[in-house]
């Protein structure tokens, strides 16, 4: 009687062979299970033997691979319980071919195209119960299994939008804007129109915090319906967004003059209503329309100088909408040039205004110019004045960029421990600010880089790389220290496939902003992994690359690491 090989894919990794499942110690090796998973997702369970050695050790040459396939598929036959469990027809490996293989992503494709192509939504909703979950989520990282993990998704995704199933979809993505908008409609339709305005405000929250977008157009003017529907005129609340909405809608269509004109108008309505939220929103556009033009300097000092003369709620909120920009100014293009005096300009209008989060932002800029400079006991004195007074202000974001930066000062010293330290206490502070987004990931980066031996530095590449895949939105150019840590720690792993990954990443990134830092950082971790794969000469070489960029921004001890790598020093 033929075997009966049910294989589990969504949501989890299970088999079952003729009823009994098969236990997690039977797999002998981790590769032994990943080949079953590789022909359970392909179509006809088979592969050519070179695919799957390409696919599992693509850094391998040929022959060290295939004596690992073959290591590989023996102890799956032994895990599977039976030597016809995988056959070798040719240079073919097949999955059962004498058996019944029944996987149930087989089986939701097939109810999924049927139900998609009848258009009814019945069945759709019912082809959609049977996804359990994403594709092999427990191999997330590995590159094989994303292609289809992403095409299960999209055929999920589709079934509940036919389906109608609105309220399934923002479960699995809460900016999904065509669910809020069916369910404003549905709530209009119904009478709710507080309800229909609270669906706005949580696809705002959504865009904002997840994407850094606002809604589009066509949902901004279903919100106004909703608003002229009521019998009171609208709240403060609701004009702001409104106009901000139409800024950022302004802004996706890069009319920057009408973008600038709104949100000018949703700043003053802000101020007005003292609203720090929205005031924050309104500051976040200004900078977008001010970097377009090359006036950011100029509008931040502008808004710095406003902000250190209100409330508390009104400066932080401004703070916080410009620290990612101070950021990127540190390590845009031009590097790290100009800080020095424009911090002693900004922290001199603090000063005046007796404003410690002003201070505290100035004296944090200050800080990272020093630390980037090289200076790293003046670095520390900046970064712990700018951390006394962020706790002063409240400003927990200027609380966390100052222990984030003090606790790679104390890497850069050596002194591993003190670093951990500081990052400990940052990562709560980060998560409560109201920019997590930016900082967390931030902090994730640091921690690989005072990692005290590569295993340790390994988890804290793992731990970063579970943000990025759960986190439904991470700042991209605040992502690129931890993106350029991790590549380098699996370089120096050996493991190649994640490390390139990371690498391809960070490429994506720095390719909006071409030179500065971030180019020369890229140059480094290339120079890792000729390394690692044993090319010395070539390694050399990117290392003098990376260090004559570094050379070039003035960053000394990233110029000194290079150099040292390099073996000229």
């Amino acid at each position: 009687m033929p075997a009966t090989c049910q294989v589990r894919v969504l949501g989890g990794f299970g088999v079952t062979v003729d009823g009994k499942p098969v236990p997690n110690h039977a797999w002998r090796s981790r590769r032994a299970a990943d080949v079953v998973k590789l022909l359970a997702i392909e179509a006809g369970h088979r592969l050519h033997r070179e695919q799957v050695m390409d696919l599992l050790w693509p850094d391998l040459p040929a022959e060290a691979a295939g004596a690992n396939l073959r290591k590989a598929v023996h102890y799956a036959r032994r895990a599977l319980g039976s030597p016809e469990a995988i056959d070798v027809e040719g240079h073919v490996l097949v999955l059962w071919p004498n058996g019944v293989v029944d996987c149930d992503l087989e089986r939701f494709d097939r109810a999924a195209d049927a139900a998609l192509a009848s258009g009814d939504a019945r069945a759709c909703a019912a082809a959609a119960a049977l996804y359990g979950g994403d594709v092999l989520p427990d191999d997330r990282y590995e590159w094989w299994a994303e292609e289809r993990r992403a095409k299960a998704r999209t055929r999920h995704t589709a079934l509940l939008r036919a389906a109608g199933d609105w309220t399934r979809l923002l479960e699995l993505d809460e900016t999904d804007e065509e669910a809020h908008r069916a369910l404003m409609r549905r709530h209009l339709a119904a009478g709710r129109r507080r309800e229909a305005l609270r669906q706005f405000e949580q696809l705002r929250e959504a865009l904002r915090e997840r994407i850094g977008v606002g809604p589009d157009a066509e949902t901004v003017a279903l919100y106004e319906t909703a608003l002229a529907e009521g019998a009171e005129p609208p709240s403060a609340e609701q004009t702001v967004a409104v106009t901000l909405a139409n800024g950022l809608v302004a802004w996706g269509r890069r009319n920057v003059e009408e973008a600038e004109r709104l949100a000018k108008q949703a700043r003053a309505l802000a101020l007005d209503a003292n609203l720090g939220h929205e005031l924050g929103e309104a500051s976040t556009l200004l900078a977008l329309v001010a970097y377009a033009r090359g006036t950011w300097h100029e509008q931040f000092r502008q808004e710095f100088a406003d902000s250190v003369r209100r409330s508390a709620d009104l400066e932080g909120a401004v703070f916080d909408a410009h620290l990612c920009f101070q950021e990127f100014y540190l390590y845009g293009p031009e590097g790290h040039e100009g800080a020095e005096s424009f911090g002693r300009d900004l922290l001199g209008i603090a000063a005046e205004a007796d404003s410690p989060a002003g201070r505290a932002l100035a004296q944090l800029l200050l800080g990272e110019f020093a630390l980037l400079s090289g200076q790293l006991d003046e670095a520390l004195v900046h970064l712990e004045r700018s951390l006394a007074d962020a706790e002063e202000a409240g400003c927990l974001s200027a609380q966390s960029i100052a222990l984030e930066r003090s606790a790679e000062a104390q890497v850069r010293r050596g002194d591993r421990a003190a670093a951990v330290a500081l990052l400990d206490r940052a990562m709560p502070l980060a998560r409560s600010s109201g920019i997590r987004s930016h900082l967390i990931i931030r902090i994730h980066g640091l921690r690989v880089l005072a990692a005290g031996g590569l295993v340790e530095a390994l988890g804290a590449v793992r731990d970063g790389e579970r943000l990025l895949a759960e986190a439904a939105h991470v700042c991209d150019p605040c992502s690129m220290g931890f993106r350029i840590e991790a590549a380098r720690a699996c370089a120096r792993a050996n493991d190649l496939g994640r490390a390139r990954r990371h690498l391809a990443e960070a490429e994506r990134i720095s390719g909006l902003w071409q030179g500065g830092p971030w180019s020369a950082a890229l140059w480094e971790v290339r120079a890792e992994l000729r390394r690692a794969a044993g090319q010395t000469t070539q390694a050399a070489a990117l290392f003098l690359e990376a260090a004559e960029l570094y050379s070039a921004l003035r960053r000394p001890l990233d110029e000194d690491r290079c150099r040292i790598a390099a073996g000229v020093r």
